[in-house]
């Protein structure tokens, strides 16, 4: 008890001072030098949804060339931002899909909950579902095309418990789902008090000398940290205690509602807890791709790459055949 006393106190001292804006950012500015197939796709649109009265997420599209096979939906993990998903977004339009990415509630260039621009904080899940919600039912068009939600990393649990409640997307496709961190001993009663919004004063901020994540293209596991390092607003560090407990909720209730799940379900890298929640038919694992190095699969080399990628474009398949065949056409017209 004493214990707890002494972090909410240090936590009412951190908070003295910590004026980081709440709004959200939509325009970022380009890195010097970067690769031109790390920027922005032709066509590239900035959005805002915001539900509940909760603060606006920030959203990005582009589409194809080509009348559009399906809409992709994609869920970062904690910490990334859509910059960092932009060669991935070209090269998924070129296969005639719509791209679209949410950054998670609190982070990336979404509003905050909380002061301090860099503490990843939300009171709990209902944010990221609120703003699943509001784009698939509000911005993403209902053109009868197949719409898959792509989770990575703390996305992949968003994503489950979006298809828990029904809020749409046909198929989901699950990026080394993330075990987070175990909720801390004192992250609930500094909920309660008012003092989830911050974290422990010695947990870690954004920083610059903090190494790229691992990626078997070096590269390219370089390019998030590069946009960070121009746009301060897209920097995260640790999460904030309610953060913390909100992700570690999260995840348990995703382990919960995955097998009664009734949307098919791919799942590549996933945890031991998670795979065996994964059962046939309507779930199925694949493993690490090869040469991959770490869980963040979009920043690996491309033979990794061109694997996930694959089971997008084979859960693509799958539903647009399920359609052709409902109305009538042998499965192979139009794939």
């Amino acid at each position: 008890m004493y214990r707890g006393l002494i972090l909410c106190l240090a936590l009412l001292l951190t908070a003295c001072g910590q004026d980081g804006g709440r709004e959200p950012f939509t325009e970022s500015r380009t890195p010097p030098g970067l690769s031109a197939r790390f920027l922005p796709p032709e066509g590239w649109t900035w959005g805002l949804v915001q539900a509940g009265g909760f603060p606006a997420q920030r959203y990005g599209v582009s589409a194809p060339s080509t009348g559009p096979l399906a809409h992709i939906v994609i869920l970062p993990g904690y910490g990334d931002s859509a910059e960092s998903w932009f060669e991935t977004a070209a090269q998924f339009n070129a296969r005639g899909y719509i791209v679209w990415v949410l950054e998670g509630a609190g982070q990336g260039g979404s509003g905050r909950f909380a002061s301090g621009r860099d503490v990843g904080h939300i009171p709990d899940m209902e944010p990221d579902l609120l703003g699943v919600k509001a784009l698939l039912r509000t911005v993403v068009p209902d053109d009868g095309k197949p719409v898959i939600l792509v989770g990575e990393r703390s996305g992949a649990t968003v994503a489950i418990l979006a298809a828990q409640r029904g809020l749409g997307g046909d198929g989901l496709v699950l990026l080394a789902p993330w075990k987070p961190a175990a909720a801390g001993p004192h992250d609930e009663i500094a909920s309660r008090l008012g003092l989830g919004g911050f974290r422990e004063p010695w947990a870690a901020g954004w920083s610059r000398d903090q190494p790229p994540p691992p990626g078997g293209d070096a590269y390219r596991a370089a390019v998030p940290r590069l946009w960070q390092q121009v746009n301060p607003d897209l920097r995260m560090g640790s999460p904030s205690l309610g953060g913390r407990l909100a992700m570690a909720r999260g995840w348990d209730q995703a382990l919960a509602a995955l097998p009664g799940l009734t949307r098919p379900v791919t799942m590549i890298d996933a945890p031991p807890s998670l795979a065996s929640a994964c059962k046939e038919p309507n779930c199925r694992t694949v493993p690490t791709p090869a040469g991959a190095r770490g869980p963040f699969l979009h920043l690996q080399a491309d033979a990794a790459r061109a694997a996930w990628m694959g089971a997008v474009d084979a859960m693509v398949a799958r539903q647009r055949a399920g359609r052709l065949a409902a109305e009538g056409f042998a499965p192979d017209h139009g794939l």
